[in-house]
């Protein structure tokens, strides 16, 4: 017959069964039982938690306050991504746009001190580029609108018949008394579709009978002070005037007569002024 064992079913009677874990053998009694220690199976694995625990907090990159540093601020930078210096910005700017130079490096420079990396200026520049393509494309659609509304008035004021005609005259008088500076601003600012602008320069054109707009004198006793004294401009500055020549040359066939017309349009330029 087999000895069968016995086994002791007395709780209190039996001894202590020996606790051989490695908690029980490197920690304290206050942490034998904390939770997050009892996850890890053995000392190794919890050196290696450590380690890696080590790593990562080591490698975390601490944001700056305003308490913080020049040095600070600038390590901080440098580690998300600002380039050493302004220049070493490395941005592909769009091909077809004649950019500024010196603009282009003051914007290095803001996006350096305010710590930008090359991905970020690189967004910063495509997003102004398309709000810029974005306003010039709303700008066109603006004057080709303002063109058109022009003309209808102007149809209607004048006429079918006149409109071509009065327009060539405004334009001829754009052309022979505007300076650069005035065609500049002009162009740029959409003045060309004024219709005042327009029905102003007509005026003026149609206040000088010479079909070269010479000012020859003939129509003078409509001319107003205004067109005057953009005749007077003309004869000083231009020297395609026909009295530009004739008026500074003593000697000209025709130095009185220019002298006389010029004093003409002082004359009604600045009514009552004897000093002009």
């Amino acid at each position: 017959m087999a000895e069968e064992t016995v086994v002791n079913d007395n709780l209190i009677g039996s001894e202590d069964v020996a606790d051989t874990s490695w908690q029980s053998r490197y920690l304290s009694e206050d942490l034998r039982e904390n939770d997050t220690l009892n996850k890890f199976e053995d000392v190794g694995s919890l050196g290696k938690s450590y380690l890696e625990l080590q790593k990562m907090v080591g490698s975390r990159i601490k944001v700056p306050t305003d308490e913080s540093s020049e040095d600070e601020v600038n390590d901080f930078y440098s580690k998300v991504g600002r380039p050493d210096s302004p220049d070493k910005y490395a941005i592909n700017l769009p091909e077809g746009v004649d950019y500024d130079k010196e603009l282009i490096g003051k914007f290095y420079e803001v996006a350096y001190e305010n710590g930008l990396s090359n991905k970020q200026a690189q967004s910063a520049i495509e997003f102004y580029n398309h709000i810029n393509a974005d306003m010039s494309i709303n700008q066109e659609s603006q004057m080709q609108q303002s063109r058109i509304d022009s003309e209808a008035v102007l149809k209607k004021e004048w006429g079918l018949g006149e409109y071509n005609k009065n327009l060539a005259l405004s334009k001829k008088a754009f052309k022979r008394f505007a300076d650069n500076d005035l065609k500049e601003f002009v162009d740029k600012t959409g003045m060309s579709n004024n219709v005042a602008m327009i029905k102003f320069l007509y005026k003026i054109g149609s206040a000088f009978s010479d079909p070269d707009m010479g000012g020859s004198g003939k129509d003078s006793a409509n001319v107003d002070a205004d067109s005057a004294k953009l005749e007077i401009n003309a004869i000083m500055k231009d020297s395609n005037h026909k009295y530009n020549e004739a008026l500074f040359n003593g000697l000209h066939s025709k130095h009185k007569e220019a002298v006389a017309y010029r004093d003409h349009l002082y004359d009604i330029a600045y009514p009552g002024d004897d000093d002009i």
